[in-house]
């Protein structure tokens, strides 16, 4: 039993996050996460006890029901009695990374590999803490062995576009990125990422096709929106800039990066040469130009 308890300098616009989704909270598969943000059950709740054996669904509920502090306890107390079993150690790195513990994140996913190489979401959800704690060199490895247990991974392949993003290998992030488009062209985040990369290097019109295509697979994501509002800004679409970013922040109303935007957007005016950009045709072109890809 347990105890229950106009042109501004490139480096004034602040890319959204790139990368990946919040983990699906669902059961030992969950498997994305992108910027983890603290989300425990600490501060006036009382600190759970673990006294007596836990088992897996037990831990499993605190995790689904979001009381990481809780779920990381009761992982670490599982296992310490079910030490051969690699999902016990790939849920504490979840739970530990979900509260804000990285260290503690990167030790459990090690410790799962160490049971099994082969343990795909441990690879490359330790690549993803790596990548936090700005050790993509270290994360280098776990994202190809990621690739050689599957090497029809999309996400394994957006990962490495990360990874060579951090290590400031344009090219090879490029070529990543497209290839796990070629193995998900609905892929939203490595539309996002690829595009961000373009953004990086000044191609701002190249830009503007993977997001708006990102944009009609998902048009909830605010970074997305914040991301085709710098592309069209610095492409001279000023009006349609502050559409973007307007959309960014009635998403989400705290996208500080999304509101700077459309206050600097503001104060410019619109060229009337410059004609509105058919932001449905360059997703279409970027769709046709991706097929060249394969």
């Amino acid at each position: 039993m347990r105890n229950r308890i106009t042109i501004i300098p490139i480096a004034a616009f602040i890319l959204a996050a790139c990368g990946d989704k919040r983990p699906k909270a669902s059961d030992a598969n969950a498997a994305e996460v992108s910027a983890v943000s603290s989300e425990s059950t600490r501060g006036s709740a009382p600190t759970l006890v673990v006294t007596g054996p836990v088992s897996f669904e037990e831990a499993n509920t605190a995790f689904t029901e979001k009381r990481y502090d809780e779920a990381a306890r009761m992982f670490a107390t599982y296992t310490t009695a079910q030490p051969d079993n690699v999902w016990g150690y790939y849920m504490l790195g979840l739970s530990a990374w979900k509260m804000g513990d990285r260290d503690r994140a990167v030790d459990a996913f090690r410790r799962a590999l160490e049971q099994d190489s082969t343990h795909l979401k441990s690879q490359l959800n330790l690549s993803r803490v790596l990548i936090e704690q700005d050790k993509a060199q270290d994360a280098l490895p776990h994202v190809e062995a990621a690739l050689k247990i599957d090497s029809g991974s999309s996400e394994g392949y957006r990962l490495l576009g990360r990874v060579k993003s951090e290590l400031g290998d344009t090219t090879g992030a490029i070529g990543a990125y497209r290839q796990s488009l070629v193995l998900d062209e609905r892929d939203v985040w490595s539309l996002n990422n690829l595009a961000r990369v373009y953004i990086g290097q000044g191609q701002f019109a190249l830009a503007l096709g993977p997001l708006a295509r990102a944009i009609e697979i998902d048009s909830t994501v605010a970074p997305f929106h914040n991301n085709l509002g710098i592309a069209l800004e610095r492409t001279g679409h000023i009006a349609q800039a502050a559409d973007a970013y307007r959309a960014a922040v009635a998403i989400d109303s705290t996208h500080a990066k999304a509101a700077a935007g459309l206050t600097r957007v503001a104060a410019l005016k619109q060229d009337p040469a410059v004609a509105p950009v058919n932001l449905h045709e360059a997703a279409r072109s970027f769709v046709e130009q991706s097929k060249t890809w394969r």
